[in-house]
């Protein structure tokens, strides 16, 4: 089953194509990425200037070369030649606009964190998985993370609260919680999914401190149903994600083993490009787009509450 990838300013582009190469290798998938198109326009920041940023796209093209895809011209050469697709691209302002092309042709699609850089954005998206039948979903590797199916569920009860901890890096062209803040946001909403309590986030309120290499947000969430949640995304401590889980019988904790994470996301995205289930529903994530952009509200308002709409 050929891939075709949209976007070659992140370091997914080759990271992915190597590793479902390496699962097609080993005879678990059928998939390989063949082919990618570089819609220009690169927005890759690297702290140490443009002329680094430049070097690293022309790495993770070289790279992608070297393992076995093929670069191509156009969006429609793109589409012409392969059978699902993976937006890749790093700025999530982009990312609705890189996949209309593969939904309107009813294609599977895979959207690279976030799914969008705006809720409006990412209803669009939603809408249009529907409108043209297509199978689509974004998803943070911090879903696919091993300690929240060992969390034991019969020891903690029904989930009242969650403190998660998490990286905050930011980029200017997504800033604030755009860049980073879906990995936390998405890691407790898988959390409150293995419960069975799912989403429904209610309100939220955020602060910011500090600048792009200091400091930290904090996030509230409150759902509808009377469960709390707290994030601290920083960028001074060491690079690390986990949680304290706060349940009716017990309370458990946790810190992210980053080791098979990406083998976990890779895995799900093949098995969603043959046919099988979206390991999250898309109207979920557009929820945590959502929680993003009231975020970023809040934090303009010096922490004020700011609602959710309603998404369905």
């Amino acid at each position: 089953m050929k891939i075709g990838a949209i976007g070659i300013d992140s370091s997914h582009l080759p990271v992915f194509t190597k590793a479902i190469k390496a699962l097609n290798a080993e005879g678990k998938t059928k998939c390989l990425v063949t082919h990618f198109w570089d819609p220009g326009n690169h927005e890759w920041q690297h702290p140490a200037g443009a002329e680094q940023s430049k070097k690293d796209v022309e790495t993770w093209r070289a790279d992608t070369i070297t393992a076995g895809a093929k670069q191509v011209n156009s969006l429609k050469e793109l589409l012409d030649n392969v059978d699902g697709v993976m937006v890749l691209n790093i700025n999530g302002h982009r990312h609705l606009e890189l996949a209309i092309g593969p939904i309107a042709r009813g294609m599977p699609t895979y959207v690279d964190k976030p799914a969008t850089c705006s809720i409006d954005q990412a209803i669009s998206l939603l809408n249009m998985t529907r409108q043209y039948n297509a199978r689509c979903y974004s998803a943070s590797s911090l879903r696919f993370i091993t300690e929240i199916p060992k969390l034991d569920m019969e020891k903690l009860g029904k989930i009242v609260a969650i403190d998660a901890f998490g990286n905050g890096e930011t980029l200017d062209m997504m800033p604030h919680l755009w860049h980073y803040g879906c990995h936390s946001i998405e890691m407790v909403d898988a959390i409150f999914k293995k419960s069975g309590q799912g989403p429904g986030v209610k309100r939220v309120s955020a602060i910011a401190t500090g600048d792009a290499t200091s400091g930290y947000h904090l996030l509230d969430m409150e759902y509808h149903d009377g469960r709390i949640a707290r994030l601290r995304m920083d960028r001074n401590g060491a690079w690390a994600f986990g949680a304290t889980v706060h349940g009716t019988k017990g309370v458990q904790q946790f810190v992210v083993d980053f080791a098979p994470v990406y083998g976990h996301l890779v895995a799900g995205m093949v098995k969603f490009f043959e046919g099988g289930e979206a390991p999250v529903d898309l109207r979920d994530i557009a929820e945590n787009v959502a929680v993003m952009q009231a975020g970023n509200e809040s934090i303009a308002k010096g922490g004020e509450w700011v609602n959710i709409p309603k998404i369905v």
